[in-house]
Parts: C-alpha cells; sequence; structure tokens
C-alpha cells in the first residue's frame, strides 16, 4: 500500500477492523470471485463483525492489486448476497452488513421449492424444529410473548369458518412460539418452512380441521405458560406428526 493511501485510511473517522495488508493477492481464477471468498472467509474467522467499515472501493482495488471494475463486480455480488453495504456520500464506503433475518429466511424458503422439497419432508423438518422452539418457548418466554400467543389464539378461535385466514392464524401461532424460543436460526428456519406449507395447509382446512387444531394449539400454549418444557415439546410434536401422517399430506409427496 502506497504512503498516500496508508494517511488517508489513518485519518478515516472509522478505522478497518481488518488489519491493513491482511487480504491475499488475487491468484489466477476469476479475480471477483476470489474477492467474495476471502470476505466470506474474513467473516466467519471473525474478523469482521456487522457494521465494520473495510474501506473505500479504491482502498480495496489496492489492497487487492485489481482494478475498480473488479472490486465493483466483486462488491455487487457480495451486496446481493447480503454481506456488505455499501454508501455513497461524505461518509460512504463498503461496510460489512446487518444481519436481516427475514433476508435469510425469504431465500432458503426460495431455494427449498427450487430444489423440490416435498411436503412430508417440510413437516419432518418442521416437526424437529418446533418441538425444540416449544421446549425453549417453555423455559424463556416473557410474559409478552406469552400475551401475544395468547390474542393469536383468541383470534384464531373467530376464524375456524374462514379457510385461509383460519390457516394464517395458525401459522401465526407457530411463529410466535417460536419467536418465545428466542432462537432466531429457529425462528428464520420456521418461516421459511412454513411459506413452503401455506397452500397444502389452505387446501386441505376445513372448519372440522380448524377446530381439531385450535384446541391442541391450547393445548401446547397451557404447557408452555406452566413452564413444562417437556409436555410442550411432545405436544408440539405429537401435533405435527399427526399431520405429516395424515392421508392428506401424502398427497403432497
Amino acid at each position: 500500500m502506497t504512503a498516500a493511501v496508508a494517511a488517508s485510511v489513518s485519518a478515516s473517522p472509522a478505522r478497518p477492523r481488518q488489519a491493513v495488508g491482511a487480504w491475499e493477492r488475487v491468484r489466477p481464477v476469476r479475480a471477483s470471485d476470489e474477492i467474495v471468498r476471502q470476505f466470506r472467509q474474513a467473516l466467519f474467522e471473525g474478523r469482521f463483525v456487522a457494521g465494520d467499515p473495510v474501506g473505500s472501493e479504491q482502498q480495496l482495488a489496492l489492497e487487492f492489486g485489481v482494478s475498480r471494475t473488479t472490486i465493483r463486480d466483486a462488491l455487487r455480488g457480495l451486496e446481493a448476497a447480503g454481506l456488505v453495504e455499501i454508501r455513497t456520500g461524505s461518509k460512504g464506503g463498503v461496510r460489512i452488513a446487518q444481519g436481516d433475518p427475514n433476508r435469510f429466511a425469504d431465500g432458503l424458503a426460495v431455494q427449498l421449492k427450487l430444489v423440490g422439497l416435498n411436503v412430508r419432508d417440510a413437516l419432518a423438518a418442521q416437526m424437529g424444529l418446533e418441538l425444540v422452539a416449544a421446549e425453549l418457548a417453555a423455559v424463556h418466554a416473557s410474559e409478552a410473548d406469552l400475551a401475544a400467543i395468547q390474542a393469536l389464539l383468541d383470534e384464531a378461535a373467530e376464524l375456524v369458518d374462514a379457510g385461509s385466514a383460519f390457516t394464517d392464524a395458525s401459522s401465526a401461532f407457530h411463529e410466535a412460539v417460536a419467536r418465545a424460543s428466542h432462537n432466531w436460526a429457529i425462528v428464520t428456519s420456521l418461516r421459511a418452512i412454513q411459506e413452503l406449507l401455506r397452500e397444502e395447509h389452505v387446501r386441505h382446512t376445513t372448519p372440522v380441521r380448524a377446530r381439531q387444531v385450535l384446541r391442541v394449539h391450547r393445548r401446547i400454549f397451557a404447557a408452555i405458560n406452566t413452564h413444562q418444557a417437556r409436555l410442550a415439546g411432545r405436544r408440539m410434536r405429537e401435533h405435527i406428526s399427526a399431520t405429516r401422517s395424515s392421508p392428506d399430506f401424502e398427497a403432497g409427496d
């Protein structure tokens, strides 16, 4: 790095956490892909956290030993992947992005659909996620969490004859239990699975089934509300398992 560039970096109000000169010179592969790989590696090795500045486009081009066209190509890919944010203006530059669980859930749902995940396998994944979510909710749910779940049950009770509206209320109950677990990995993964399964649930929602589901949801909530983690997990597992073994859902394979 030249003395002029080093001086400009040191004068910056927010000094990057990445040590100067720590990037590797790009080897003879597609240069932008190699830059993306190094950014990902640096993130997972803990050299960056969300919000860290990593320098300007010009500084990064010099660090990597590539043209600004190449660094722009790499940054576009990193931005599209949600790994960096690019700001313009006097306080501009490249920063490590803030996490966005909703973006992860949306992307995962699309990828699961594209690879053709079938209904029974999706329900099996849901069962594993929600069993743990219910157990954790029984331990970690706050008063606000419990009040939110109760409100959703009350809302669902008014929608048992409303078809897809009940399906959405039922999904909201499951998502609220996941949020009450205070585990974002569960919340975002479950959101993706639910999006994948929504149309299947809508097709098979009848007033009779809706009333059965509501009764089971109330029993699950009773265990969570009384902090009986193992009971909450068992009731949730039985609930999802009954859905998975239903002949109605076998047609979705």
